[in-house]
């Protein structure tokens, strides 16, 4: 089954890069399931797109190494699966029945070759002047940078002015991305799932428009049928007072109640989810676009992530003829998150993973180099490839900035998810509970210690070995083995509030 991602905007590539973060962790997905990310965003040096592209490119980077026969093994009794297990694979990839034109490799393809300002998109130096003067009713002209709708630059996006969005997505139709996509999606087990916000303006504009046009009676009838899911993220963070923005947050909120009353009547999906959150005193810097437009990682978005993850789990049978909704609720409104304030659900299906994922981090990333000399590290071979190979290169990037730099992030945002602590030792790794040694004079049960790891390292590889000869494979099996002896040590967590 092949799941086409559709992120639209800065708040869909953010969610996109929660949502690999997640697979990477192994969190659940059908054994079977292929995801394909396509960015859609006109902003192409959107630093929130970059960091949301680095992600995924690593991520397809590690796994075809990992597993070089395409299928990942099972995962641990939990239901999780193992690490970078779920193909990614970009559309261009795919084969296409409709079109013989190539739209290359990249998870963000080209949404249209226009590179100028609206009104050159427009085309309105060929209007007569009636249209013209018209336009100038419709949108703002003014000298006003902040406000000349017409002259705004659309290669840093549409600046939360869903108005002008909804005009450039409207060619979407004819978009050789668009032609591309029909083409690939060729059967009826495929699903669509769309990610955007409500209250900017290339999320909110791209979303009811790539929705109507999945609708329309002329589309290929697999792509109408098709199972759609999207979740709709409305506001949650505050902006800093810019008076050189065109962006204005005091529009977030207006605009929310609008759209919310268009989609009640107009979007026709079989599952959509609402998430948001009450904005608190942190203010993200307000910038319009470009490389500089790069918000802390927020855990609004984690848990958008997550909504992916429950569209692709739930079986054809779970859908009914009318399309159901969804909200999502912590246990306790706290600005300081943890494992605690999870639903169930959450827990097992997205913490879970994250707290494997965080213990096979730190294992490679810090006791691997320092114990090179160990056998297990002499047979993978670790010694000449840490720092060279691309595989391992890859992986060092993403265990040890990548994943860890995204979690930094949600620790120093208004509505905290702090749940690790990287600067301690393994017994302390998770917030939520201690691990106490078991000792009598010295003796007995240290946790989770450096000799504890090396052992369970050096008992795995020589198992491993006949049956994952290629060391990217066999390390893969190896960081997962060492993961599950930890979260064995952890233990259950105490999840009640108090």
């Amino acid at each position: 089954m092949k799941l086409f991602v559709f992120a639209i905007g800065g708040t869909g590539a953010r969610v996109l890069r929660s949502l690999t973060m997640l697979l990477a962790a192994g969190a659940k997905v059908p054994d079977n399931l292929t995801i394909i990310p396509i960015l859609l965003d006109m902003d192409m040096q959107n630093g929130d797109t970059a960091r949301a592209l680095n992600g995924v490119e690593l991520y397809r980077t590690i796994r075809n190494a990992a597993y070089p026969n395409g299928a990942a093994p099972s995962g641990p009794a939990d239901g999780s699966r193992p690490f970078f297990a779920t193909p990614i694979q970009s559309l261009g990839t795919l084969q296409s029945e409709t079109t013989q034109e190539r739209i290359g490799d990249s998870f963000l393809p080209q949404l249209t070759e226009h590179q100028g300002t609206f009104e050159e998109f427009l085309n309105v130096s060929t209007m007569d002047d009636i249209d013209r003067e018209l336009l100038k009713v419709l949108y703002d002209n003014s000298a006003k940078p902040t406000s000349a709708e017409l002259k705004l630059d659309l290669s840093v996006g549409f600046k939360g002015n869903p108005n002008i969005g909804s005009v450039v997505f409207n060619a979407l139709e004819d978009s050789a991305l668009y032609k591309y996509f029909v083409g690939a999606f060729n059967n009826n087990t495929d699903r669509i799932f769309i990610i955007s916000s409500i209250f900017g303006g290339t999320g909110s504009s791209g979303f009811p428009q790539l929705v109507k046009l999945l609708q329309e009676p002329s589309q290929k009838m697999p792509i109408r049928e098709a199972r759609k899911g999207a979740v709709t993220v409305m506001p949650y963070f505050a902006l800093e007072e810019n008076g050189q923005s065109a962006i204005d947050q005091n529009r977030f909120n207006s605009k929310t109640k609008a759209a919310l009353s268009y989609y009640q009547n107009q979007i026709h999906l079989d599952s959509l989810y609402y998430i948001g959150d009450k904005p608190g005193a942190k203010l993200y810097a307000n910038i319009e676009g470009g490389a500089k437009q790069a918000n802390n990682a927020h855990v609004i978005e984690l848990l958008a992530a997550e909504t992916v993850l429950d569209f692709a789990n739930r079986g054809a049978g779970e859908f009914g003829g009318a399309k159901t909704y969804y909200e999502y609720g912590l246990r306790r409104d706290d600005r300081q998150l943890d494992f605690v304030h999870f639903a169930d659900s959450t827990f097992r299906n997205v913490m879970q993973p994250l707290i494997r994922f965080a213990y096979a981090s730190k294992f490679y990333t810090e006791y691997i180099p320092a114990n090179l000399r160990e056998s297990f590290a002499k047979s993978l071979g670790l010694q000449q490839q840490l720092g060279t190979s691309t595989y391992f290169v890859a992986l060092t990037k993403f265990m040890g900035e990548i994943f860890r730099k995204w979690l930094t992030e949600m620790a120093d945002n208004d509505r905290k998810f702090d749940p690790f602590n990287f600067q301690t030792d393994f017994n302390a790794l998770v917030r939520a509970k201690q691990i106490e040694p078991k000792t009598f004079m010295g003796f007995g049960d240290k946790g989770i210690s450096e000799s504890f790891l090396l052992n369970e390292a050096g008992d795995a590889e020589p198992k491993l070995l006949a049956q994952y000869p290629q060391p990217e494979a066999r390390l893969m099996h190896l960081l997962m083995e060492v993961a599950d002896k930890c979260v064995q040590k952890l233990g259950d967590l105490n999840r009640q509030l108090v």
